[in-house]
């Protein structure tokens, strides 16, 4: 139970930026810690890839109770769609959408591997991927500035889930394309077949029990649009750099995000 608690926090701690500790649970054990190897701290990382849909649930969960409290003290729309939209960056602190603009930079504007990695890894963001930001960003505030009130509280909850989920399958997926980007190596060394499993059994799930009648099929509509992008992006970063990196694994999350609001504005009753 310590372990499973342990890996839910490194999760929790990896992609929020809540001040979640994992030194609670340290404590007292500072001997067996230290005498842990490199391998074993590199696979309670990739383990820790099961609760990534559930850190996304509670994420969603944030976002749905700042939705009812907005709706509580009746704010504009406009207001309402944009204090939303802020709450969700902040959450993640920005980390995909920084995988996004590094990944659309590189993409762009490298003319082979090497150099493609290069700019990905420069910590500035070019014009171009400036501009997917901004039309990304864009696009997030006009769906919640459009979807209705039932369908809205829905996709609030589901889109952070599906876009951790989905981190989960790239990373099961995909294969670094650097030797040197340690993080991606750790994150899909040992990211097997029983993380990929749980965390989508988990992710289906709870989808449906969310989308109720008539919206039940929906939890198919989800996995179908949600895992096809995400296979395309990783064809897509094979052809550029021979494997994926940890802004791919970002960007996948940010527009599939995208993704599933979108879906939901097509059942927008």
């Amino acid at each position: 139970m310590g372990k499973t608690i342990r890996r839910f926090l490194l999760a929790f701690s990896f992609l929020t930026v809540l001040p979640f500790s994992l030194d609670f649970f340290s404590k007292g054990k500072e001997n067996k810690e230290n005498k842990e190897d490199k391998e074993s701290i590199n696979i309670e990382f990739s383990r820790a890839s099961i609760f990534f849909p559930l850190v996304g649930l509670l994420m969603g969960g944030i976002l749905l109770a700042c939705y009812k409290l907005f709706i509580f003290f009746n704010l504009p729309s406009i207001l309402e769609a944009g204090f939303i939209l802020a709450v969700w960056i902040i959450l993640s602190g920005g980390l995909h959408l920084e995988g996004l603009a590094d990944m659309v930079d590189g993409f762009s504007g490298g003319e082979n591997k090497e150099d493609i990695i290069r700019i990905m890894k420069d910590g500035s963001i070019g014009a171009k991927g400036a501009i997917a930001l901004i039309i990304l960003i864009l696009l997030k505030y006009l769906l919640l500035l459009s979807l209705a009130k039932p369908v809205k509280g829905i996709s609030l909850l589901l889109a952070p889930m599906m876009g951790r989920w989905t981190m989960v399958l790239t990373g099961y997926l995909g294969q670094p394309a650097s030797p040197s980007n340690t993080l991606t190596q750790i994150f899909t060394q040992y990211l097997g077949r029983k993380e990929l499993l749980i965390s989508t059994l988990f992710t289906f799930m709870v989808s449906f029990s969310i989308l109720s009648f008539p919206f039940l099929y929906l939890t198919g509509l989800c996995f179908i649009i949600t895992a096809g992008m995400t296979g395309c992006l990783i064809v897509y970063s094979n052809r550029k750099i021979k494997g994926i990196c940890g802004d791919v694994i970002g960007a996948v999350n940010e527009i599939n995000e995208l993704l599933i609001l979108v879906l939901f504005l097509f059942f927008n009753t």
